[in-house]
């Protein structure tokens, strides 16, 4: 039989061995790591009434922070034509930025050819952080990009170090791009949907070869264009890795969601895009509409994703894009 004061000081030591092992525990457990902040560079905010919606959409899909951009007319569903309306889609989103700052991040838009660079100054003061320009896509396409009716605004946006994202439809355009961005060589640009160049990665690649300033988001936004862009990007799944690996700090993620039409059926295909933009880059699979050949209408499938390793999957979700922001996040 163990003596009495023999088993109290055997069960300290047990005690403070346990204590001891647990400390050492501690220490050598690393601490989990910070949740990565992701930004989408890319969202319509198209009606007053549609922030509360899109902050409950950013809430439900862990998304930071949200670049909003003024959109014309044609592109939020009330028709018109041209950019008819954008002065409209300024206000829009420069209010919902002035009660939600730093959740949302304001893009106003600008007539290359007939705003005054005394309008953006304006803008500016009120709280415009970027510039989105439509008239790189061809409903919106009056004159070329390198317009001389355009070089005053241009000069502007490079002289202020905004950034810029532009629609640029490189199979028409893309001559007018190259001169644009060898005109200004300071302009902080991303180039929408991979520069127009979903289909043809190719043509991307030469771009991001040429200009090494230029940064591309991956946006697709619903219905046939985006995929038919899933679908080519599924096929070209090794090009597309290999170009993200060789210049992880140029790619941006966003969504190209469009806020108008609030009902539930409009708020589900939101879900739908922002999991299918979000999947193509961190997930093995995710789902969107396909288009079979063996099918008239587009239905539900599932398509490969990128599933990007850890070093490339925190710049383009949200690393490159609070650089590219820079004074704009508070």
């Amino acid at each position: 039989m163990v003596p009495h004061a023999d088993r109290g000081a055997r069960l300290r030591g047990v005690a403070w061995g346990a204590a001891f092992a647990a400390v050492l525990g501690c220490r050598s457990s690393p601490a989990p790591p910070a949740r990565q902040e992701v930004i989408d560079i890319h969202v319509h905010l198209t009606q007053a009434d549609a922030v509360a919606p899109l902050l409950a959409h950013m809430t439900r899909h862990h998304i930071d922070r949200a670049v909003v951009l003024a959109s014309p007319d044609l592109t939020s569903g009330r028709g018109g034509s041209g950019l008819s309306g954008y002065r409209t889609g300024n206000e829009i989103v420069l209010d919902a930025a002035a009660a939600h700052p730093g959740k949302l991040i304001p893009f106003v838009t600008l007539d290359l050819g007939h705003d005054d660079p005394a309008y953006l100054v304006e803008l500016r003061r009120r709280g415009a952080c970027g510039v989105k320009l439509y008239q790189g896509h061809n409903l919106f396409h009056e004159r070329p990009l390198d317009d001389p009716s355009h070089q005053a605004v241009w000069q502007a946006l490079a002289h202020q170090a905004l950034p810029v994202l532009l629609h640029a439809n490189t199979v028409r355009y893309r001559s007018e791009l190259e001169a644009v961005l060898r005109a200004f060589p300071d302009l902080r640009v991303v180039c929408a949907h991979l520069c127009g160049s979903r289909t043809d990665l190719a043509r991307v690649e030469s771009l991001m070869q040429a200009f090494p300033g230029l940064l591309v988001d991956t946006s697709h936004g619903s219905a046939g264009p985006a995929a038919e862009g899933f679908a080519h990007l599924e096929r070209e799944r090794a090009q597309l890795l290999r170009l993200f690996s060789r210049w992880p700090e140029r790619f941006l993620f966003g969504t190209d969601l469009v806020t108008s039409g609030l009902n539930p059926t409009s708020t589900e295909m939101w879900d739908l895009q922002v999991e299918s933009n979000i999947g193509l880059l961190k997930e093995a699979h995710f789902r969107f509409f396909r288009q079979t050949a063996d099918q008239s209408a587009r239905t539900l499938g599932t398509y490969q994703g990128l599933h990007l390793p850890p070093e490339l999957l925190g710049p383009v979700l949200g690393q490159n894009a609070a650089r590219w922001l820079g004074a704009c996040l508070r």
